[in-house]
């Protein structure tokens, strides 16, 4: 069979491979009324006395009824949640239709984590930050349990590594950009599918050895100590584009595979990311970007196929494909990576719901704080724009557009 005919037939059987896992889906309802509209809204939440924030995104196509998976995001150091959702590019250009994401604040813009992705004792416990944020929208919204995923970039992505050792019976896989770590010890009650982005030119956290205290080994390490840890026995090593190479580490226990993206030359950078691309000369610090793949299109293919192929044992072999070099081939199929152009001017009007609510006061609290009226902010984000303005506060009530500015910080 040619190339085109095997691609062309892998395309085909994942597809109908998915539309089954749609109507399967689609017959857990959530028969309680859990409408909300969409639109982006800012959450507060007490945990060990601390006041913690997020800020939720909820898609157009989310109707409080069909149970929708819920993405994790981690921002950098020195990064807001909501520079962070629009700087990874996750509900930007025809992405975030198919899911929610809740997008957390780290005490002083930084999560407390440290070398082997460990936590300071005497910081703020952020495990227990997402774990109360997860169970707190599991009650508000209409949520698949099933696939509960973690994302992040930089220190964010080491905190996200962490999540898949502490969160391990939540948090069904994990894509990490510029931060994947092995966490010792690793205390994942199963095996935790991870896929992971890193330049090889990263100059923050480097991909070799070295680097600043809490980084150390490098991403290798880190990728081969998660596939040692989920008991892969099969590797292969593909070229998906000019400067881009995949290392698959698969055949693993529960099906749990352990993929790197490889980007020669590739800085600091979220692969796919118009922000990160055209502010390259802005952020030379972080080195080069690329658009050749999209981390969050990848990442998001990643992880569905994973939630099915937990729930499948057979998954490969109940859709025809048999051969170790058909299997290889798929798992690299997935959407087209953006193109440069097809962002240009292009502009994602979002509707700023305000906060959600009632409150509870604290992460086992029943009770609730005062009603807080909705604010009704339109949101106009432009996808190439060079550099974002600070958010400002509007009068409650008030209409206008909100502009933001990425925020660098320490970059770690």
């Amino acid at each position: 069979m040619g190339g085109a005919s095997m691609h062309g037939l892998l395309l085909a059987l994942l597809g109908a491979e998915r539309g089954v896992l749609v109507a399967e889906r689609a017959a857990n309802l959530c028969y309680d009324d859990r409408p909300r509209e969409a639109g982006l809204y800012d959450g507060e939440i007490f945990v060990d006395g601390l006041r913690r924030t997020y800020v939720l995104f909820v898609p157009p196509t989310y109707d409080g009824h069909h149970p929708m998976p819920l993405i994790v995001n981690c921002p950098n150091t020195g990064v807001t949640a909501l520079e962070e959702l629009h700087q990874s590019g996750l509900v930007e250009g025809g992405r975030g239709e198919h899911y929610l994401v809740v997008t957390l604040n780290g005490v002083n813009k930084a999560f407390n984590v440290l070398e082997n992705a460990q936590a300071n004792p005497s910081g703020p416990d952020d495990v227990k930050f997402a774990r109360t944020v997860y169970k707190y929208l599991a009650t508000r919204m209409c949520l698949d349990a099933s696939r509960v995923y973690a994302t992040g970039i930089s220190r964010g992505g080491r905190f996200a590594s962490r999540l898949a050792s502490e969160m391990s019976d939540i948090i069904a896989a994990v894509g990490i950009v510029s931060g994947i770590r092995y966490p010792t010890p690793n205390n994942a009650t199963r095996p935790v599918p991870i896929i992971a982005f890193h330049g090889t030119a990263d100059p923050i956290n480097p991909f070799a050895d070295g680097g600043p205290a809490y980084w150390k080994t490098g991403v290798e390490d880190a990728i081969k100590g998660w596939a040692k840890f989920n008991g892969c026995k099969k590797e292969a090593v593909l070229r998906v584009a000019d400067s881009i190479v995949k290392e698959l580490y698969y055949d693993c226990l529960d099906n749990a595979d352990v993929a790197l993206y490889k980007i020669e030359g590739g800085g600091h950078t979220w692969p796919g990311s118009t922000f990160y691309y055209h502010n390259q000369g802005r952020l030379r610090q972080l080195g080069k970007a690329t658009m050749d793949i999209s981390a969050s299109d990848l990442a998001w293919d990643f992880w569905e196929r994973h939630a099915a192929m937990r729930l499948d044992k057979n998954y490969w072999k109940h859709l025809g494909i048999k051969t170790e070099t058909e299997i290889v081939l798929a798992t690299v199929i997935t959407e087209p990576a953006p193109l440069e152009s097809a962002f240009v001017g292009a502009t994602l009007t979002l509707t700023h719901r305000g906060r959600l609510g009632p409150w509870p006061w604290g992460p086992t609290a029943g009770g609730h704080g005062p009603p807080v009226a909705s604010c009704a902010l339109v949101m106009a984000l432009a996808l190439a724009l060079v550099g974002f303005r600070r958010r400002r506060a509007a009068p409650r009530g008030a209409v206008g557009t909100v502009g933001l500015r990425a925020s660098v910080g320490e970059l770690l």
